[in-house]
């Protein structure tokens, strides 16, 4: 059968998809492209070749595609064969842990800021260092702090990283898309060649050539890669932060500045003006800094295995995807048999 191809030379000018829409339309990118599931008629074949010849960037040219050279019936049968062929062939290609890295400098993770350091309200400096390990333990140590810490961490890198692999809908932004858009485009030119090569004997439902599979929205099998982020619970990050004497809360804590100033009290005796210590602690923000960096370098440390769960979930998806795609295409061409009977 002939169709038209359209090469890269295309510059998107229009002037081919205005005089042959019937054959041509315009891509995402604004160039022409040839519509899947057409075949150039007799009838046309002149109207064609002219805005073939007409392109200004040569871009155009009418090709002889198809998967058979027989006639009638016997044509039909190698056109099935072929269509059974690309079926068993298809592969769903499986990931690896470079499609799905976790790079801990692409998270940005805010150092927390204390609203007490600098208060010269304790009464010596032990009680400074016990309200400072507090406030940090509050603020950066203890599980309500850095559970939603690592909760964000790993929202995001399921949204910037996973996302495809349960995007389950027409669009290149899903894992699954092009596997659908690949079987579409050979059941439209098998549909085209095969009503070529029947002629007006035997006419094929045009929505034969329809082609969808993907998981529905709460099935199983991608719920592990929607709920990727419930494992940041489980996900070994804080065992291999707090895995060093460096990274205790004595540490960080030992890292501040205690300080006092004589604070006024009145009066005393003869007159004589009574003064009093009051402690402080400052270098909070030094050391909530020094703890996001290591708290970084703990994701760091863990990438691997969190790589590992995610490959193994994604890949669970898609070995089960290959088995339904390839039933469903398997099926179209079973109804397909029956059509030219």
């Amino acid at each position: 059968m002939k169709q038209i191809s359209v090469s890269n030379k295309c510059n998107g000018c229009g002037l081919c998809v205005m005089n042959c829409s019937k054959y041509l339309r315009e891509n995402a990118e604004g160039n022409a492209e040839f519509i899947s599931g057409c075949a150039v008629t007799a009838e046309d074949i002149n109207i064609v070749n002219k805005v073939v010849s007409e392109c200004p960037e040569h871009a155009l040219a009418v090709i002889e595609t198809g998967s058979t050279q027989k006639k009638g019936s016997e044509g039909v049968k190698e056109v099935i064969s072929h269509l059974k062929k690309i079926c068993d062939d298809l592969s769903v290609k499986r990931i690896n842990n470079a499609d799905v890295k976790l790079n801990k400098d692409d998270y940005y993770i805010a150092a927390p800021w204390s609203t007490k350091q600098f208060k010269a309200i304790y009464s010596s400096e032990s009680a400074a260092r016990s309200a400072a390990r507090e406030e940090f333990n509050k603020l950066c140590y203890s599980e309500s702090a850095y559970r939603p810490v690592l909760k964000k961490v790993f929202v995001e890198y399921k949204l910037k990283v996973l996302k495809p692999y349960y995007t389950c809908e027409d669009t290149e932004n899903s894992a699954y898309y092009i596997y659908n858009k690949k079987v579409r485009e050979v059941l439209a030119d098998a549909y085209a060649e095969i009503s070529e090569l029947l002629g007006g004997s035997k006419k094929i439902p045009e929505g034969w050539k329809d082609f969808s599979v993907y998981y529905a929205e709460n099935d199983w099998m991608i719920g592990p890669i929607k709920c990727f982020d419930e494992r940041s619970t489980n996900s070994g990050i804080i065992s291999e932060l707090k895995s060093s004497s460096y990274t205790s809360l004595d540490y960080y804590v030992g890292q501040m500045d205690f300080d006092y100033e004589e604070q006024y009290e009145g009066e005393g005796l003869f007159g004589q003006s009574k003064y009093k210590r009051k402690w402080y602690f400052s270098g909070f923000e030094n050391s909530a800094e020094e703890y996001v960096k290591d708290l970084k370098d703990a994701i760091g440390y863990q990438s691997d295995e969190i790589e590992d769960g995610a490959v193994r979930c994604v890949n669970s998806a898609l070995e089960d995807f290959e088995k339904k795609i390839k039933a469903e295409f398997m099926k179209k061409i079973k109804e397909l048999e029956e059509y030219v009977k």
